[in-house]
């Protein structure tokens, strides 16, 4: 522990230095900088998508004219509002710091449990996420209706009804408040109760707690919102089965999830520890020859099909989308190789030791009580929440964002040596022709400026993945 004080010291000496310099004043100087630097960033891509009216030859051996017309315009659409919505969140951000807002809803938060006869800075935390999230919620709910009904809707992904979405929300409002409730209570406690050693405790607590929300989330908390079926006695069963065989993953479960009663957008994974895991396919990955479930109603019933009287389907109707069963299981070699690799736990491992090293500056920089009057809060007033809320927010900005790039590096290197091993299960060709597939299906725009991928593409852009894969191919030949 000795080493520990000398670093306190040597961080609070650094802290001591700073004392005539407005905390808040510098924590805005970076969101700013952060800012005009994200907007560079996607400027670079919209100049790219903007600019390339035609598919480039690479492309067009990928997709035709039709298909590229529409991820372009998808892709500039979604670019526009991600401007707009950025533009309006760095205001935001300005407008609430700068006029103190945080300090009036904790002020606020404090004197409705005064109303109801209660005092105990537990409760008014408490109180203050709910009414926070719940203002938050109401003033971003246009952006998402926006881009839900108007920019999903008009592109053909967003299947929900004004109904199922606004159900969807709420029970999205209140599940996250109750976790945010079951976590924050016992950490703010541990903070205060904890002495100078409360950072260890702290990172216990999250970490047991992130822990058995993994173990919870696919069994109680994910068919809240999904309908999970286990994937019948079928030939796509029984590939799955031997592709995890080969490579000893010990799979327990597979389900398919119906992903199509939101969006067209396609997905899977896997999840679970040690010897319990299980693979989740969307219906959308899935095209009409391989899925199981087609056909049957919801209660695993055969459907009564229309006849071939029916009125005509669209052009848009009759384009197959989905990946055959050869394809799917080449995906799928690519998901196994994250696990056969370690790339589950070696992110885990690199978060975890970060959130101890922040829970430890945290308890450094708490100390401070300037810092928490620069944003607005009384002299002398230090509620464990909004330090909390103001060092991990504001003051870990330039951690946050250097982590962020690092991760999106560690991920993309984590994504070419999946596809590796892939290739080593001899799914090249068929991995290729699932990401040309899925590309397509979610109108993917296939191009991307190098700087802006390289900062925010967590899986390389199509055209890199597809010229690695055929390397790799000709290196395992």
């Amino acid at each position: 522990m000795g080493v520990l004080c000398c670093v306190s010291d040597f961080l609070k000496t650094i802290g001591d230095s700073f004392d005539n310099v407005n905390y808040m004043y510098c924590s805005l100087a970076f969101v700013s900088a952060e800012f005009l630097f994200d907007t560079y960033l996607i400027w670079r891509q919209r100049r790219i998508v903007k600019e390339t009216e035609s598919p480039t030859e690479d492309v067009k051996k990928l997709m035709d004219n039709d298909t590229y017309s529409k991820a372009r315009w998808y892709s500039l659409e979604k670019i526009n509002f991600g401007i707009i919505h950025d533009f309006y969140s760095y205001f935001e951000t300005l407008a609430v710091s700068l006029l103190f807002i945080t300090p009036f809803f904790w002020e606020f938060a404090g004197k409705s449990i005064e109303y109801l006869g209660y005092s105990h800075e537990l409760i008014q935390s408490n109180v203050f996420l709910w009414q926070s999230s719940i203002i938050m919620a109401v003033i971003h709910l246009p952006w998402s209706l926006y881009r839900t009904f108007v920019i999903e809707e008009r592109h053909g992904f967003n299947k929900m009804t004004l109904g199922f979405y606004f159900k969807d929300t709420l029970k999205k409002i209140v599940l996250s408040n109750v976790i945010s409730s079951l976590i924050m209570t016992p950490l703010i406690y541990l903070i205060q109760w904890g002495g100078d050693y409360f950072f260890i405790y702290a990172w216990a607590l999250v970490f047991t707690f992130t822990m058995a929300v993994f173990f919870i989330y696919m069994d109680f908390i994910a068919p809240m919102f999904d309908t999970y079926t286990p994937v019948p006695e079928s030939p796509l069963k029984t590939a799955i089965e031997e592709l995890a065989s080969s490579i000893n993953f010990p799979l327990t479960k597979l389900y398919i999830v119906d992903g199509s009663k939101r969006s067209n957008h396609s997905n899977a994974f896997f999840y679970g520890f040690f010897k319990n895991k299980r693979i989740v396919l969307f219906d959308t990955l899935l095209d009409e020859t391989c899925n199981p479930l087609l056909g049957l109603d919801e209660n695993g019933n055969k459907k009564q099909f229309p006849s071939g009287e029916e009125e005509e389907e669209s052009e848009e109707k009759k384009k197959k989308k989905g990946c055959t069963q050869e394809e799917v299981v080449a995906v799928l070699g690519h998901e196994l190789g994250h696990w056969y690799l370690g790339h589950v736990y070696k992110p885990l491992l690199i978060n975890q030791a970060v959130i101890l090293g922040m829970f430890y500056l945290f308890g450094v920089l708490v100390k401070n009580e300037q810092m928490l009057a620069d944003f607005g809060f009384p002299h002398g007033s230090q509620p464990t929440l909004m330090s909390l809320t103001i060092i991990f927010q504001y003051m870990f900005g330039p951690i946050n964002k250097v982590f962020s790039i690092l991760s999106t590096q560690l991920t993309r290197r984590f994504e070419f040596q999946a596809d590796a091993f892939a290739v080593g299960l001899g799914k090249g060709p068929l991995l290729q022709s699932s990401l040309v597939k899925m590309v397509a299906d979610n109108l993917s725009f296939p191009l991307a400026d190098n700087v802006y991928s390289a900062f925010t593409y967590s899986h390389p852009p199509l055209l890199e993945r597809l010229a690695f894969i055929r390397d790799e191919i000709k290196k395992q030949a």
